[in-house]
């Protein structure tokens, strides 16, 4: 028995879309745990965040500890659970050892702020003086958990 071909093509198409599908939902999940995340690194407790964004605190407390797991240093490439704390920025993270450690020195595009100025250039990334001093401050505040 031979394959449509008409129906093998409109099955290729369907298949295609549906790949396509998936990957935008791949990627609106991964902005919405890493949105979550941010809003955690930023100091809001999880209950705060599950309440916020109309979602189990559990849910929450899931993506916040997936994370840890996953995520890495974008300047030292440190996994999560090897560092205290790391801060999320819209496009990097850094951890607690890397804002210490951080020199400000070459101009470049910040990957937390955006702006062009002296930055600190990582592996993946770069940061300016004050994203930097935020991140630090948030960390230090965030030093005990909520």
């Amino acid at each position: 028995m031979t394959l449509d071909e008409e129906l093998l093509a409109s099955a290729r198409k369907a298949g295609t879309l549906a790949a396509a599908a998936q990957d935008q939902a791949d990627i609106a999940k991964a902005v919405y745990h890493h949105s979550v995340l941010r809003l955690h690194r930023a100091g809001g407790s999880m209950r705060e965040i599950a309440e916020a964004l109309k979602m189990s605190h559990q849910r929450v407390h899931q993506i916040v500890e997936q994370s840890k797991r996953t995520e890495k240093c974008w300047f030292c490439g440190r996994m999560g659970d090897e560092v205290g704390k790391m801060m999320a920025g819209p496009t990097a993270l850094i951890c607690d050892i890397c804002i210490a450690a951080a020199q400000v020195a070459e101009v470049g595009d910040c990957s937390f702020c955006s702006e062009t100025k002296p930055v600190h250039r990582g592996a993946e990334a770069e940061i300016c003086q004050s994203c930097l001093d935020f991140s630090a401050g948030v960390i230090s505040g965030a030093a005990s958990p909520r």
